[in-house]
């Protein structure tokens, strides 16, 4: 049986934002096309995705926040919730579907059925505030979760490493200043959400990259800053935010990633659940990535080394 389980549900493919948004269905179709023809999907435990309950997604949203999005649903075309984010009869389920994605992988860790799980969930989640949506976000499925492992099993020291490339404002917004949650953020800076006019909670460590920068850049922070920080608070949880459109082919932004260099991601993460005795797992939920070639390519090529058995 694989320690690693993948979770997806069908309403992820039915949530769109309309013909030109990039934040599309081809994303996960894509996804799922080349997990497959790699044979990526060998070394994982398939589950559908269930939906989040209520409590979890008060913990970590405002009430009157949950009820504008369950009342803005509409019942046929799209409905706009802000400049960059919008509703068809299916994103409301479809984002509970996702956070609900993230609490399951933490209750199969946390149960101890698995030790590693990857969420191939749409919409993604990290721009989402307490209050408010934005970047394609509704709801903060990385928050969510760490907020459902502190809340349902005890856990008293929470991980949180994000590399997409753009900031994880909602998260920090979200989880900033709690003792019990490390946030590692690394990003494009000078881009959406514009981090650099923001101060880093006391509970985070940005990792800002400027336009430009090419993998050694990130593998050299993976290894110097989040890696010692990582083994020096020791998890009892860790949750990626795996973000791939930090690659050069993505026109979104501009930095020079390659598969490689998601390769190696997924390769250090899974090494450092093997390090450190007290994190239970790993739970990755997917964020952004919208040149569709390149994000099948780079989340195979993260999910076979993240997967992996061998040592």
């Amino acid at each position: 049986m694989s320690d690693t389980v993948l979770y997806t549900h069908d309403s992820f493919l039915k949530h769109r934002m309309g013909l030109t948004n990039p934040e599309s269905p081809v994303r996960l179709e894509k996804i799922n096309e080349l997990l497959f023809a790699s044979g990526a999907l060998t070394l994982l435990e398939q589950k559908q995705a269930p939906v989040a309950a209520l409590t979890d997604l008060l913990a970590a949203h405002d009430e009157d926040y949950i009820r504008f999005l369950s009342n803005k649903s509409p019942k046929e075309g799209l409905a706009q919730v802000n400049v960059d984010t919008s509703m068809n009869p299916f994103t409301w389920e479809a984002a509970q579907h996702a956070a609900g994605a993230a609490c399951a992988a933490v209750d199969d860790i946390c149960r101890g059925d698995f030790k590693k799980a990857f969420c191939a969930v749409r919409p993604p989640g990290h721009h989402a505030h307490r209050d408010h949506s934005g970047g394609f976000c509704f709801l903060n499925n990385a928050a969510v979760a760490a907020l459902h492992a502190i809340g349902q099993y005890g856990l008293k020291r929470v991980a949180i490493a994000d590399f997409d490339v753009h900031h994880a404002d909602g998260t920090c917004n979200i989880l900033g200043g709690r003792e019990d949650v490390l946030i590692l953020d690394g990003f494009q800076q000078a881009l959406f959400p514009y981090a650099h006019i923001h101060h880093a909670p006391p509970n985070a460590i940005y990792s800002p990259f400027p336009e430009g920068t090419e993998g050694i850049a990130l593998r050299r922070t993976m290894d110097e800053v989040w890696v010692p920080k990582l083994l020096e608070y020791k998890p009892e949880l860790l949750i990626v935010s795996a973000g791939f459109d930090a690659h050069r082919e993505e026109d979104q932004a501009q930095l020079l990633m390659v598969e490689r260099d998601y390769a190696f991601l997924g390769r250090r993460f899974s090494w450092i659940l093997e390090e450190i005795p007290e994190c239970r797992g790993i739970a990755a939920v997917l964020e952004g990535g919208y040149n569709i070639s390149s994000l099948a390519r780079s989340c195979a090529a993260f999910i076979m080394q993240f997967a992996s058995t061998e040592k």
